[in-house]
């Protein structure tokens, strides 16, 4: 699937590995991509990732990355990638609870934003 030129999208979150531990940092990526249209205005970009204990409902762990199409951390039009880990401290003692990243993406200087978002695998947190 092509993405339209000015529209932004978050395709998924991919981890480093498949094994989660309470109380172990967890390592996310975002995958996101942006249209060459809207990258080239240098509009600004917002990528936010989230962690949410579904078991016992409560958000984890919440980052962003922020900055303007063509900086460092996004300096081509297309697929781009974005780390995220969430501290050790963040899961800690939540051992067998089920949890949830999320990641949301908003593209655009100003109105109207382009934007996206996607629901990660749910993971269980192992002893």
């Amino acid at each position: 699937m092509t993405i339209a030129q000015n529209d932004v999208n978050v395709i998924t979150i991919e981890s480093d590995n498949d094994d989660f531990k309470a109380g172990a940092p967890i390592n996310l990526k975002v995958r996101a991509e942006v249209g060459g249209a809207l990258f080239g205005t240098g509009g600004k970009y917002r990528v936010r990732l989230t962690l949410t204990d579904l078991t016992n409902p409560a958000l984890l762990n919440s980052q962003e990355t922020v900055g303007n199409f063509g900086d460092a951390n996004w300096p081509a039009a297309g697929d781009n990638l974005f780390s995220f880990s969430v501290p050790a401290a963040a899961t800690a003692g939540r051992s067998g609870d089920l949890i949830q990243p999320q990641a949301r993406l908003i593209g655009n200087a100003a109105a109207p934003f382009d934007n996206s978002f996607v629901v990660g695998d749910t993971l269980l947190l192992t002893p």
